[in-house]
């Protein structure tokens, strides 16, 4: 089994949406911050960021065994 290593960049986008996953989370289920679509977008930008670094890095979306 190879070991996949991801880049710097990637570690950052993923690490913006786990941010923006838990903001969005915190701020529907309690009042400690209010409600806010930026929360919504920048989860989608890091996304597509996130999709892109991947391509960028030569890595397929889909898993191959064998």
């Amino acid at each position: 089994m190879k070991k996949q290593s991801l880049s710097i960049r990637t570690k950052i986008l993923v690490s913006l949406m786990l941010l923006f996953t838990v903001t969005m989370l915190v701020a529907t289920f309690t009042d400690i911050i209010q409600e806010n679509n930026v929360y919504e977008v920048g989860f989608w930008v890091a996304n597509l960021g996130w999709m892109a670094s991947m391509y960028f890095d030569g890595k397929k979306g889909g898993s191959t065994q064998g």
